[in-house]
């Protein structure tokens, strides 16, 4: 089960962009309708890598890029929800995937009071 080293990678992700001690509210994440995770297993497994860090209470939010390919027969570009399938406008499976593999944190949600690093100017 690869989601569990997908939400260390988050996770590590997480504690190297946080000010140490800081604790996180939730992660936003694109993990792409061609990327191969199954989303019910990495939320699983994100319940399992949080505990006893700074995330310990933190959500996982999973946005869900759809895929899109490029068709070589038909020269369009089309949704595509799974690698294997046929090009929905002219049936070819001459298919270039262009979006949907993606994999990354977007942003990470801390609370409103919680200290900030700054500059070195003290900005």
């Amino acid at each position: 089960m690869h989601e569990v080293s997908i939400a260390e990678g988050i996770a590590s992700a997480v504690e190297n962009t946080v000010t140490a001690g800081t604790p996180v509210v939730s992660v936003r994440v694109a993990v792409g309708e061609l990327a191969g995770v199954d989303i019910d297993a990495l939320l699983f497994a994100w319940e399992s890598v949080r505990k006893g860090t700074c995330m310990q209470k933190a959500r996982l939010v999973v946005e869900r890029p759809e895929g899109r390919a490029w068709c070589v027969q038909c020269s369009k570009e089309v949704a595509l929800h799974r690698h294997g399938d046929p090009c929905p406008e002219c049936g070819s499976f001459q298919l270039l995937a262009t979006q949907g593999h993606e994999l990354k944190v977007l942003d990470i949600e801390i609370p409103a009071d919680a200290p900030q690093e700054t500059n070195e100017n003290g900005a």
